[in-house]
């Protein structure tokens, strides 16, 4: 019996340990969140949702401002659904921050749909959608592999790990948070994705609402932050047409930015009003080659601002 157990064991162990190996193969290429949850704690953080999480390098940000802020960057935004401002999205980044001792920059990204919730109860933190997501279900934002995300979150077999590796990939998130992706770039094929995008954000007009309680949880982050550094306030760009939508959405959604603007004296950079300047994927996403230009003027601007 003693030498079957063993037997079992001894078997058991390499195809677990095979497992693990390639677990540790992901690198971003597999899934668009996983790489956030295993890397360490970070100095200083860009937040928001997908439109910063593409549209924001963090590397040629902390190459500009490296004289002034040396704490490194890491963009750690997601999307729409998973990380409106709240207590989930709030409590993780409480635990992806690092103690740091010198100069540090946050970058808080806003639109209004990260401080909207459900048109029937938008104040009510009990039914905010992400308490069912990953923000809220993951305790452990830095551990390497994360079991809990890639035993309950992983949506993909683990094979792909592998192929993805080999795969010419349409998409990468970085090791500093960025998270890269292209597709068909005709014009074309822009047009039809900005034609969904504007149904999509348009059907959200039915269902989301401007929630008071989501614009505490930004105020509380903004508060948490600025304890530890610097913090500014940034509206990514927008094609046109989302942008009405949006300012149908939040009509008083600039008073409220100058409020947050006067309240903790942070700097507040609207660039939705650049927005001929820029290429969008969909009418929402940045270009790669736009996302490289706009974190370029990011930081001419926060340099600018830091006079």
């Amino acid at each position: 019996m003693n030498r079957f157990l063993l037997r079992v064991l001894i078997f058991s162990f390499f195809p677990l340990l095979s497992l693990y190996g390639v677990l540790l193969l992901e690198n971003g290429t597999a899934d668009p969140f996983y790489q956030r949850f295993v890397t360490p704690k970070q100095e200083a953080l860009i937040l928001g949702n997908s439109k910063a999480a593409q549209g924001i390098i963090p590397s040629i940000l902390n190459d500009r401002l490296a004289d002034v802020y040396p704490a490194k960057l890491y963009n750690y935004s997601f999307t729409v659904y998973n990380s409106p401002f709240g207590a989930s999205y709030l409590e993780s980044i409480k635990k992806k921050l690092a103690e740091y001792d010198g100069e540090r920059c946050f970058i808080v990204t806003v639109d209004p749909w990260s401080i909207s919730s459900d048109i029937k109860d938008p104040n009510n933190p009990d039914k905010f959608e992400e308490n069912d997501r990953f923000l809220a279900a993951i305790k452990n934002v830095n551990s390497n592999p994360n079991l809990n995300y890639l035993l309950y979150w992983f949506e993909k077999s683990f094979y792909e790990i592998i192929l993805m590796r080999i795969k010419n990939n349409l998409s990468k998130l970085h090791v500093d948070g960025w998270f890269e992706t292209t597709g068909n770039m005709q014009e074309s094929a822009i047009n039809q994705r900005r034609g969904f995008m504007i149904d999509f954000y348009t059907d959200y007009l039915n269902k989301y609402s401007y929630s008071e309680e989501r614009f505490k949880y930004l105020q509380k982050t903004i508060d948490l932050l600025q304890k530890k550094g610097r913090v500014i306030l940034v509206r990514m760009p927008l094609h046109r047409d989302i942008l009405k939508i949006e300012k149908f959405q939040d009509p008083d959604f600039e008073s409220r930015m100058d409020f947050l603007s006067k309240k903790f004296s942070v700097s507040y950079f609207d660039f939705t009003i650049t927005e001929s300047k820029w290429g969008f994927k969909d009418g929402l996403h940045l270009t790669i080659e736009s996302a490289k230009d706009f974190s370029q003027d990011l930081s001419n601007k926060i340099l600018l601002s830091n006079n």
